[in-house]
């Protein structure tokens, strides 16, 4: 029971996204989902583990997996 989703947040209501989240939650789904950081908040909470990728040079993207908790940890102590 694996689904990935791509952006399928982005459009949606905060609302509507936590409904979907919550239903795969009850169905036992296993969730890949590809967001933008505005929607890693309403996410955040139905999360394990975090792939964060970023291209700081524009030339070479990179890619860092961070528990949720390291992800809280690293977003506490970064300049907003």
């Amino acid at each position: 029971r694996f689904v990935m989703i791509d952006e399928a947040f982005g459009r949606g209501s905060e609302e509507s996204t936590r409904f979907a989240l919550e239903l795969f939650k009850k169905l036992n789904m296993q969730l890949l989902v590809v967001t933008p950081l505005q929607k890693i908040h309403i996410i955040e909470p139905y999360v394990a583990n975090v792939g964060f990728l970023d291209c700081p040079d524009g030339s070479e993207s990179r890619i860092r997996n961070l528990t949720i908790e390291e992800y809280r940890s690293e977003k506490e102590v970064a300049p907003s």
